[in-house]
């Protein structure tokens, strides 16, 4: 009776190609993650502010209130810095500042500190009728790794109307 013994093992040229090929993956892969995750990151923060500023939209319509969409410090609205935490509120007197017999419907996180957000004006105010308050329209413009300057941003329009339009924006490479 003869035994037929099977090499169920790895050799060791196999072993060495398989390494190499996994290296050479991961190495390629890794250039490229901290663009993935930027982008990952613009598409995130755009998509958390499009649901705010629409959320402000319908609650200002919806109850037949104004509502404020800004970035607050001590109750009162800055402007030029959007890049920090974000506050949507009811705002009755339409002062853009929280009062205390206003109520603050949302609080979002602030874009990430290698990222920039900008938008031309201290506020959003919606009216009851969905509008915007005053000459408040404009365009966010968010930069994912604004240092490097190298990835394509996004812009979030927001119209007199109150309608809101996203596209690409290659501003963020002007600067």
């Amino acid at each position: 009776m003869k035994l037929l013994l099977k090499n169920k093992g790895l050799t060791l040229i196999a072993l060495i190609v398989t390494v190499a090929i996994v290296s050479i993956i991961s190495q390629l892969l890794f250039w490229f993650y901290p663009d993935f995750l930027a982008k990952n990151r613009l598409n995130n923060h755009i998509n958390l502010l499009y649901r705010n500023i629409n959320y402000g939209r319908l609650y200002a319509i919806e109850n037949d209130t104004y509502v404020t969409l800004c970035a607050l410090k001590k109750s009162k609205c800055i402007k030029d810095e959007w890049q920090g935490q974000m506050s949507l509120f009811i705002d009755k007197d339409k002062s853009t500042t929280l009062d205390n017999n206003e109520l603050l419907l949302s609080i979002f996180e602030k874009a990430n500190e290698a990222d920039s957000l900008e938008y031309p004006r201290s506020a959003i105010t919606f009216r009851p009728d969905g509008s915007l308050n005053g000459f408040q329209n404009g365009t966010f413009i968010y930069c994912p790794n604004s240092d490097k300057a190298n990835l394509e941003g996004l812009a979030l329009s927001v119209s007199q109307t109150g309608r809101i339009r996203i596209k690409s924006t290659d501003k963020c490479q002007e600067e």
